[in-house]
C-alpha cells in the first residue's frame, strides 16, 4: 500500500512539472503599462501639475513584437526589435525567471499564458504571451507573393495583399485609413497595421506570419483600438495564389 501510494505522489509530482516546463512558440500578444495619473489645478489660467506621489495609475495596452522559443536544456531564443537573443530560464516557486544578456525576465507560466516583466523598464510593464498551436511554423514570404485574405467580422476579409520587400499592397480595398507595413526579424515577419475606425479611434495590430500547409498561411494578432480594453486574440487565414 506504502509502495502504491508513493508511486502515485512521485508521478503526480512529475506531471506538475512537466506541465511547469514552457515549451514550443509563444508570441506577444501584448504589453499592459502602468500609467501614473497625477493630479493638477488651474492657477492663473495655467494648469499646475501637484508635485506629489501620483495616486493612482491607468493601465494602457499596446501591441507587442517578440516571438520566444523554447528549447532543450532550459534554453530558449527571442526575436524583436532588439534583435534575436539567446535565454536561459529557471523556474522558482511557480515563477519563470529568464536570464538574457541585456535583461532579465520574470513572471508566471501557466499551460497557455506567460506574463512577464522586464527588470529594466522605466513604468511598470506587464508582457503578455500566449502560445502557438502545434503545426505552425515561423516563416518569411518571398517578394511578390500575393496572398487572399479571410476572417469573420473583420474589414481584412476577401482582401488581398501584395509582398515586396518591405511593404504590403492591399490590392481591392479602399478601407478609410488603412495603411500596412512589413517588417523581417529572420525568421520571424509580421505584417504591423493602422486602420481607421469611428469616433475617431484607431486600430493598431502586428500579424505575425505562420505557415500551415504549403499555399496556407495564417496570420495570429491581438488588434487594440481602446487603449483600456484587453485585446482579444484574432486569426486571420491566407491562401498563396
Amino acid at each position: 500500500m506504502r509502495i502504491g501510494l508513493v508511486l502515485s505522489l512521485l508521478l503526480f509530482s512529475s506531471i506538475l512539472i512537466a506541465r511547469q516546463q514552457p515549451s514550443g512558440t509563444w508570441v506577444m500578444a501584448y504589453s499592459k503599462a502602468r500609467q501614473p495619473v497625477l493630479s493638477a489645478t488651474m492657477e492663473q489660467g495655467e494648469l499646475v501639475f501637484d508635485k506629489g506621489t501620483p495616486f493612482d495609475s491607468s493601465e494602457v495596452y499596446t501591441p507587442g513584437l517578440m516571438v520566444l522559443q523554447f528549447g532543450d536544456a532550459r534554453t530558449a531564443k527571442s526575436y524583436s526589435w532588439d534583435g534575436n537573443e539567446n535565454w536561459r530560464w529557471r523556474i522558482i516557486q511557480d515563477s519563470l525567471l529568464m536570464f538574457g544578456q541585456r535583461d532579465t525576465l520574470y513572471g508566471r507560466l501557466s499551460t497557455d499564458e506567460i506574463v512577464l516583466s522586464s527588470t529594466i523598464d522605466a513604468v511598470p510593464t506587464e508582457y503578455t504571451f500566449l502560445k502557438v498551436e502545434s503545426g505552425l511554423s515561423l516563416t518569411t514570404l518571398p517578394a511578390k507573393a500575393q496572398l487572399e485574405l479571410s476572417i469573420d467580422e473583420h474589414v481584412f476579409d476577401g482582401q488581398r495583399w501584395l509582398f515586396q520587400k518591405d511593404t504590403v499592397y492591399a490590392m481591392n480595398t479602399a478601407t478609410p485609413g488603412q495603411e500596412l507595413f512589413l517588417t523581417t526579424l529572420e525568421p520571424l515577419q509580421v505584417v504591423e497595421y493602422a486602420i481607421d475606425k469611428a469616433h475617431g479611434k484607431v486600430e493598431l495590430g502586428i500579424i505575425y506570419l505562420f505557415q500551415e500547409k504549403r499555399k496556407r498561411y495564417v496570420g495570429l494578432f491581438y488588434p487594440v483600438v481602446d487603449d483600456f480594453t484587453r485585446p482579444k486574440a484574432r486569426r486571420l487565414n491566407f491562401r498563396l495564389k
